[in-house]
């Protein structure tokens, strides 16, 4: 927010009293808040716009720099309503050098990844980390740490004393994703605690509800909560729309469903409550298709005006969150825009941010990246000392019977359990002689010597171990292995490494992605890490059977989805959010 120092001196630019920095002439100004695309000039003075002036108008004074547009579109940068920086596997400064030539100028991003991890001070790494960009990245406070109290241990437990705390950082705008909606709608005390220290600070309270209807979904808008992004359907959109939420449309790496979605503005008059974010994007996408640019590229090719499609990636998103001079090219709005050729979502000519220029023809022109990691490693394993201790133990002899998790759709996500008997060999479960049956194992990497082992059929690694620090959302170690030995090989790996991803194979480590920040961030640049990532995935798919989806070993402790998941503390039903005997009776 500008001070009024600063209010007053930009007003004097803009009444000519004093010569702007810089004016871009030769441009055919897109405005968001009218639709009209007009030939025009733009005058900027300290980072902010002063005017837009119409053709035929004449400046009040001239700037000190002229720069000739082409006769191109200037279009505001887009504004990503919700993703996770995480997610890519960069540090923010990374994520913004590869994002920031695709037209991305402005995120609001959750690091409850990190959070997850290493508490506040996590979060305040990022922050810090993101300053070193120009791009204008705003965090929010992360309510889901961890995100089912009881059924998991994180690295950090963040209530409302926490909330309040994050909210006083500088560029913490909003309570990000409200995730626990079962305990927002049961009037659990700590999610209302959340709310309200949220509502104290006149913060955004920003909404996670995947498949809530009817009465639930009053309950969650009546909580203050006023917006979600996790729609799978258009009817779903369609919904909370009605109730006067605001709908942010999803385009992810990990899931895809954003032209069903788009549905929902052929079902309703006026689209200012919608706008558009990614989530979760990987790496290679980032560097292949884009980041938010992807979404107003499948919107307009869907058929939806490319105003009103530019609209949902901008203004109404920085609007939804109250961001009130970002989104748009106008007087008081900071400088931060693209040179474009179409609205199509294709590579911008030109990028500015603040109204310097920083990208180029998919060239960002900052600073070098100096690769520098002082982050502690947070890969407290060591108490698991052998292979016994990722074996499932049973003071029973002969046959048990193990509630197994099952998969019950093809990408693997959704699982179930099926009762399957196993014989005991020296007090320990053997899976030996059975078709696609392996165990998992989740340890507590965050001080706590907590873990669980359990069963699945129907992954289909052939042999080996994979291990993962990525492990949403309290990112505990999981392993999924058919040789216990080897999943303490890919363990003690993992230590060395500060966290990552390992296969292992007959005792021999096939792979290691290292990720020594909080196990979920790499410290080298995007074009290292896509490789890195290519490698793992290659002898991934030499050890696990072709139709195997990569992310599902990260995904099976995420509480917030339905059917069985498995934490630290045990198997969870996530529909139920209740436990679920690994032994059957």
């Amino acid at each position: 927010m500008k001070t009024k120092e600063e209010k007053l001196e930009l007003i004097k630019a803009a009444m000519g009293e004093i010569p702007c920095d810089k004016t871009i002439t030769n441009i055919r100004h897109v405005n968001v808040f009218t639709g009209e695309i007009s030939d025009a000039q733009v005058d900027i003075y300290k980072g902010y716009v002063i005017s837009v002036r119409l053709e035929g108008e004449a400046p009040l004074c001239e700037a000190k720099e002229i720069i000739d547009g082409e006769g191109l579109l200037m279009i505001p940068g887009y504004v990503d309503t919700h993703m996770h920086i995480e997610s890519t596997m960069l540090l923010p400064e990374n994520f913004a050098r590869v994002s920031i030539p695709w037209g991305t100028t402005c995120i609001n991003h959750d690091p409850h990844e990190i959070g997850n991890v290493s508490g506040i001070d996590g979060i305040k790494y990022m922050i810090e980390n993101g300053r070193k960009t120009p791009q204008r990245q705003y965090a929010m406070a992360s309510s889901c740490v961890p995100a089912a109290v009881g059924l998991e241990n994180a690295g950090a437990c963040f209530d409302a004393k926490e909330i309040s705390e994050l909210l006083d950082l500088e560029n913490v705008t909003a309570v990000a994703e409200i995730m626990d909606f079962v305990g927002v709608i049961r009037g659990s005390k700590r999610m209302h605690d959340i709310i309200e220290a949220g509502e104290k600070k006149h913060a955004f309270l920003q909404g996670h509800a995947s498949g809530l209807a009817g009465n639930g979904l009053d309950a969650y808008a009546i909580s203050g909560i006023q917006s979600d992004h996790e729609c799978s359907t258009s009817g779903q959109v369609v919904d909370r729309l009605r109730r006067g939420m605001f709908t942010d449309l999803k385009s992810s790496s990990l899931v895809d469903n954003f032209s069903e979605l788009l549905h929902a503005l052929d079902e309703v008059k006026y689209h200012d409550h919608i706008s558009f974010c990614t989530d979760d994007v990987h790496v290679a996408d980032l560097l292949e298709v884009g980041h938010m640019n992807n979404l107003l590229r499948q919107a307009v090719n869907y058929g939806i005006d490319p105003v009103d499609a530019l609209r949902m990636a901008t203004i109404n998103g920085a609007r939804e969150e109250g961001l009130r001079d970002v989104g748009a090219i106008a007087p008081g709005y900071h400088a931060d825009f693209q040179l474009v050729e179409k609205i199509n979502g294709e590579l911008p000519v030109k990028v500015f941010i603040g109204g310097e220029l920083v990208a180029e023809k998919g060239k960002y022109l900052g600073t070098s990246y100096v690769k520098e990691n002082t982050f502690e490693n947070t890969m407290h394993t060591s108490w698991i000392t052998s292979k016994e201790g990722l074996m499932l133990k049973t003071d029973k002899s002969g046959t048990v019977r193990i509630n197994v998790m099952v998969p019950v759709d093809a990408g693997n996500i959704i699982r179930t359990v099926e009762p399957m008997e196993f014989d005991v060999k020296d007090g320990y479960v053997s899976i030996e002689g059975t078709e696609d049956v392996c165990y998992v194992a989740v340890v507590n990497r965050h001080g706590l010597q907590n873990k669980t082992v359990t069963l699945m059929k129907g992954f289909g690694l052939k042999a080996g171990a994979v291990a993962s620090t990525v492990s949403h959302d309290s990112h505990n170690l999981i392993m999924v292995y058919t040789d216990p030995q080897d999943a303490f090989i890919a363990l003690k790996e993992l230590e060395k490494a500060g966290g990552g991803m390992a296969l292992v194979a007959d005792g021999q480590i096939r792979n290691v992605m290292a990720l020594p920040v909080a196990g979920l961030m790499s410290d080298k640049d995007a074009r290292e890490v896509n490789d890195e990532l290519l490698a793992y995935r290659k002898v991934y798919y030499e050890m696990v059977r072709e139709d195997a989806n990569l992310q599902s070993v990260s995904l099976m402790s995420l509480t917030a989805i339905p059917g069985i998941i498995v934490t630290d503390l045990g198997l969870v039903d996530g529909l139920t959010q209740n436990f679920v005997d690994i032994f059957v009776e």
